[in-house]
């Protein structure tokens, strides 16, 4: 059973088709055969993004589908376990600067995004998996020193895609690199194969492109430039403007004025009172429940004070209960429940 993919959008779970992941985003991962879910979080995602996807698998865990029981796993990138990249069939990670579809239009034949694509580079290597299904491609510097004889690289160029094959890859990397390939083409306009390249052997016009000449497309209106990465972008030399002097300001001497004379109130000195006759002392009341007192409500039915029966909504308030820790990374905790009747506080558990 293929697994279901899930990435944090907008403070949301949203679905995807593709396991292509970007260093910029948190995804989650559902199997439902093996009760398990997995969370994958890039180099480069926020904290909330990472937060929101460790909620989202806690309230996944929750649900119907598995009731408590399916056991969740969080994966940072560059980390995944060989179970992992084998049930998610190979797992591509790009730059978060590179997250738009490539899905190409009915219409146009154009894919979503050409105008605005960038060349990038992708390494394929199976030196740290196993299994030809446990693959992933990673994308690298678009330079010609990214390149390496023991691996195999796919030139994504917008309408075309090149391969290229190092003098020592293997079988298993060549039969992927041409797989990865041809989903990369069936996405794009027009009919043509990935071209393929050999090391040494005629990739002459391959080594061209990261010299500027880079192939003819189909439509002009692409507009290709070299994909950067975050770290390798300058800065921008912001040019101070002039700063103008501002010309003197008489500021005349300060007039100087006498304080006020102070003229004190009368005290007043109150008449003694006479003094109290001692009140006896009230009869000891029952302490309230303490919060180590917590009440449950047991079923998944309507919120009900399990003190006085309240059921109004707008007499219940939901908190964060502090002493209730869900996940320690990231610190996730519970909530509980006060009746604004009797003063209650309770937490509700499902049977």
């Amino acid at each position: 059973m293929e697994l279901i993919l899930f990435m944090v959008k907008d403070g949301k779970l949203v679905k995807i088709d593709k396991p292509v992941f970007t260093t910029g985003d948190a995804y989650v991962a559902i199997d439902e055969a093996a009760k398990k879910i997995y969370v994958w979080l890039g180099s480069k995602c926020s904290v909330d993004e990472k937060g929101i996807a460790a909620v989202e698998a806690r309230r996944i865990d929750d649900g119907q589908v598995f009731n408590g029981t399916a056991k969740i796993l969080t994966y940072d990138e560059g980390d995944e376990s060989p179970e992992f990249l084998s049930k998610i069939g190979g797992l591509k990670v790009i730059d978060k600067n590179l997250a738009k579809s490539m899905l190409k239009d009915v219409t146009t034949g154009e894919f979503a995004g050409q105008a605005d694509h960038v060349n990038a580079l992708y390494r394929i290597s199976s030196e740290e998996f196993d299994g030809i299904n446990a693959i992933k491609y990673i994308q690298v510097p678009f330079e010609r020193s990214s390149l390496d004889s023991e691996d195999c690289f796919i030139a994504d160029l917008g309408v075309d895609i090149w391969v290229w094959q190092g003098s020592a890859t293997n079988v298993k990397e060549k039969v992927k690199a041409g797989q990865f390939a041809r989903e990369f083409d069936a996405d794009r306009a027009g009919a043509q194969r990935p071209r393929t390249f050999m090391e040494n052997d005629g990739d002459e016009e391959f080594m061209g492109i990261f010299e500027g000449i880079l192939p003819k497309q189909d439509r002009e209106t692409v507009d290709l430039k070299v994909e950067a990465f975050e770290e390798s972008q300058p800065e921008p030399v912001q040019v101070p403007k002039p700063v103008q002097v501002p010309k003197p300001v008489h500021v005349p001497e300060p007039v100087h004025v006498p304080e006020p004379v102070h003229i004190p109130e009368p005290v007043h000195v109150p008449e003694p009172t006479p003094t109290p006759e001692p009140v006896p002392a009230p009869e000891p009341t029952p302490e309230p429940i303490s919060h180590m007192d917590m009440l449950v409500q047991k079923g998944s039915g309507r919120l009900t004070c399990p003190r006085c029966g309240n059921l109004n909504k707008s007499m219940i308030r939901e908190v964060e209960d502090r002493t209730n820790i869900l996940m320690d990374y990231p610190l996730i905790y519970g909530k509980k429940y006060i009746c604004g009747e009797c003063g209650a506080e309770w937490r509700k558990e499902e049977v």
